[in-house]
């Protein structure tokens, strides 16, 4: 197929891209700099969903890059919210086969002690309001009857980047360990999986709605805390209490502090198989391929 791929530089996408291109797929890459092969001009847009045969959406501000402040808030909902309502018009009028988009499990608020599936509703916070206008810009398309999936993409474990990147300076020099009492839950995915759920979604018809981009077992941030000491063979006793991960971070502190359960029950009712279900063997796998 040809694809349209937004996001197709960053950690995630960049991978996708050679993924798909290494399976025979044609992907060309939306993006505001002279990497890509698209422009995000309206009219740029327009043209180029017309001519590919797929569109996956992947490209927004990193929900971790600064301080959730007014004008950070109105950032993330724009590189979300507005490029996401772009992309849906044009497939309305031009009809691709499938249309997939990112979301994040955000979607579902925070909680220690529910499990959230596909189909519950979403929470109340900042980041489960901007879920849900993030994927309500996607109904042009959906109204056009265009197939439609989106992925709600949780913690992943990649080479490179993602949350491990953030946590291996602290832990290789035995300063890690668990954040505040550590008993809530990090609904994690290796990139490998993800990126699989993506292709996945792309190459089968029967698959469209909402899908958790998690892996089938979630574990406790201490849990997550001793598995990474363990694989580095460092401590992980050094908790990081709630409190300074507040003033550090801000708002965006509660996601790290509150956590959420969430399960991929409808990727796996549907046929997708997970190379990776348990925490340390993904850790391992990620650390070899450093």
């Amino acid at each position: 197929m040809r694809v349209l791929l937004t996001g197709g530089t960053g950690f995630i996408g960049s991978r996708l891209k050679t993924r798909l291109a290494s399976a025979g797929h044609e992907v060309q890459v939306v993006s505001r700099d002279a990497s890509g092969d698209v422009t995000w001009a309206p009219d740029a847009i327009r043209e180029a969903v017309r001519v590919h045969d797929a569109v996956i959406h992947l490209a927004g501000e990193s929900l971790f890059a600064r301080r959730w402040s007014a004008h950070q808030k109105n950032r993330l909902r724009a590189s979300r919210i507005d490029t996401t309502r772009l992309l849906a018009e044009a497939v309305a009028d031009t009809k691709p086969r499938v249309f997939i988009t990112a979301s994040a499990i955000g979607y579902y608020g925070t909680s220690t002690d529910r499990r959230f599936v596909a189909g519950d509703g979403p929470g109340d916070d900042f980041l489960a309001r901007l879920c849900v206008d993030w994927e309500a810009a996607r109904q042009p398309a959906i109204d056009a009857g265009v197939r439609t999936a989106t992925v709600r993409i949780g913690v992943v474990q990649g080479p490179g980047g993602g949350a491990l990147q953030k946590m291996l300076l602290p832990f290789r020099l035995g300063l890690g360990g668990p954040v505040g009492h550590g008993r809530q839950w990090v609904s994690w995915i290796h990139l490998e999986d993800l990126l699989a759920m993506l292709a996945w979604l792309l190459e089968n018809e029967h698959t469209h709605a909402e899908y958790n981009g998690t892996a089938p077992n979630p574990v406790s941030n201490r849990e997550l805390s001793n598995t990474l000491g363990r694989v580095l063979r460092r401590p992980a006793i050094v908790p990081l209490p709630g409190f300074v991960l507040r003033i550090v971070l801000g708002e965006v502190a509660n996601l790290v502090r509150d956590g959420q359960h969430v399960t991929p029950g409808r990727a796996l009712a549907q046929g997708f198989s997970f190379r990776f279900s348990e925490i340390e063997p993904a850790l391992r796998d990620v650390l070899d391929a450093r």
